[in-house]
This record gives C-alpha cells, sequence and structure tokens, in this order.
C-alpha cells in the first residue's frame, strides 16, 4: 500500500475515499482511506490545515501509515530556495539533509524497551522512490533540482542571518521534512519527498516574506501537484531504478 503524506490540497485526488482517526501508542492520526486504490492519504498539518509544524505528532503519523501496512511513502513539503537558481514555482528532490529543529520527539527507540539503535543515514531517501518521483517530472517535463534539505523549528520564517548560514551548507529550507524520513527509516518504510518551491529565503528575496507569497505560489502549483501523485498512485511497478535497502535497516543498526 502506498501512503501520500501533504497538505489540504491533495484531498482532490482521493474523492472515493473513507476517513478514519488511527489510534497509536504515539498518538492518533486523522487519514483518508481508498482500500480498493490501496492509497492512504494523510494530511500533515490536520484537514483543516490548523497544526502547526513544531507541533505536528511526527511519530503517530508515521507509526499510523506503518501500522496500515504502507510501506512506500510519498511526501510533498513545501520550502523556500536558498539559492538563486532554485526557482519559485519548480520542483525539488531532497537528497540528504540537515536539521536544525529544537523540541521535536524524533525517534522511536528512546530504550524503554532495552534497544539501543542507530541506523544509518548515508541514504536517507529510499533511492526506488526516488526514482520514480525523476520518472514522473520527466515525463511531465517539470523542471527540478536535487540537493541538500535544511529543516529548521517554526513556525516562524528565519533571520537573514540564519538564512546566509544555512545557505552555505544546503540549498532549500522547509519545517516539515524531518523527522519524517528518519522515523520512516526506523519502522523500514519507503520514504521519497518532493519538495515544492514556494519562495525565496528571507534575505535570498528582495522584499519581506509573506504567507500570502508562500500559498500563492503552492496553488499555482496545484494542478501540478495532483498530476505527479495521480501518476504516482498508478505507477504499479514494485521496484523501478536502484533497488533499496529500506526494510532491512535495523538489521546492522540494533546494539
Amino acid at each position: 500500500m502506498k501512503g501520500i503524506i501533504g497538505g489540504t490540497g491533495i484531498s482532490n485526488i482521493l474523492k472515493t475515499g473513507e476517513e478514519k482517526v488511527i489510534e497509536t501508542k504515539y498518538g492518533r492520526a486523522k487519514l483518508l482511506i481508498d482500500e480498493d486504490k490501496d492509497i492512504v492519504l494523510l494530511f500533515r498539518h490536520g484537514i483543516n490545515h490548523n497544526t502547526p509544524p513544531h507541533r505536528i505528532n511526527y511519530r503517530a503519523n508515521i507509526y499510523a501509515l506503518y501500522e496500515l501496512s504502507v510501506d512506500e511513502i510519498l511526501a510533498i513539503n513545501s520550502v523556500g530556495s536558498l539559492k538563486d537558481n532554485i526557482k519559485p514555482g519548480s520542483f525539488f528532490i531532497p537528497n540528504d539533509f540537515m536539521e536544525f529543529t529544537k523540541v521535536r520527539e524524533c525517534t522511536y527507540y528512546n530504550g524503554e524497551d532495552g534497544k539501543v539503535v542507530h541506523i544509518d543515514l548515508s541514504e536517507p531517501y529510499c533511492p526506488t522512490v526516488v526514482y520514480k518521483i525523476k520518472k514522473i517530472l520527466d515525463n511531465y517535463n517539470y523542471p527540478y533540482n536535487e540537493g541538500v534539505y535544511i529543516c529548521t523549528e517554526g513556525p516562524r520564517f528565519e533571520t537573514k542571518s540564519e538564512i546566509m548560514f544555512y545557505k552555505n551548507y544546503g540549498d532549500v529550507v522547509g519545517m516539515t521534512g524531518y523527522p519524517e524520513v528518519v522515523l520512516a527509516k526506523e519502522l523500514g518504510l519507503c520514504y521519497g519527498s518532493l519538495c515544492t518551491v514556494s519562495n525565496y529565503c528571507t534575505g535570498i528575496s528582495k522584499r519581506p516574506l509573506t504567507v500570502k507569497e508562500v500559498f500563492d505560489n503552492i496553488k499555482l502549483m496545484e494542478n501540478k501537484i495532483i498530476n505527479i501523485i495521480k501518476s504516482y498512485i498508478s505507477d504499479k511497478e514494485c521496484s523501478s531504478g536502484k533497488i533499496c535497502n529500506c526494510k532491512s535497516i535495523l538489521k546492522d543498526a540494533i546494539i
């Protein structure tokens, strides 16, 4: 089964789905499920987009997908660009990340069960899912860049000085890509991210950054996002391109 994580706009692709609340040991998650299509949609910020990024229950969200036997996740993330050549209105595919969050629950392994776990993140994003994303973007001729995703705590936008610092190490900045990618990896799930570039970051842009600018650009990209998700759902290939080792990641990680 495939899982899609994103914003409220993606509900347009699943008009026959059933809304369910899944209770997990980490909390509850609300999803739309279409068992006939083998697809689950999860709204990261809630169906009404009223949960800020630093208050999202990432552990419950990913664990709910795991309990529903989702084995492959496409996450849609909105980001700001740190580089002039990564333009608003384009797509970005992370191949690595750095995180500067502060208060998030970021692991399923806190030692309570006697396990100490150190997972390998030399390849954080599933190469099979990434391959499929690239194939779809190429088929539509949608431009995209690849590089390093910087995750910040939020909910505020970053300062000019912070952006100048991040620019030395990454290509885009977002608030939701971490710890999703790590939690999915810990559960052996295949996880890939497709980022919509909604704005230039503070200091990169010549004008103050506003929420309106961000959401206006996301709205302009909505049809492209829906096209990509529909193509991803209809792709029945079990494996494409490079074969991943996501499901066996814990094999050499437990002390």
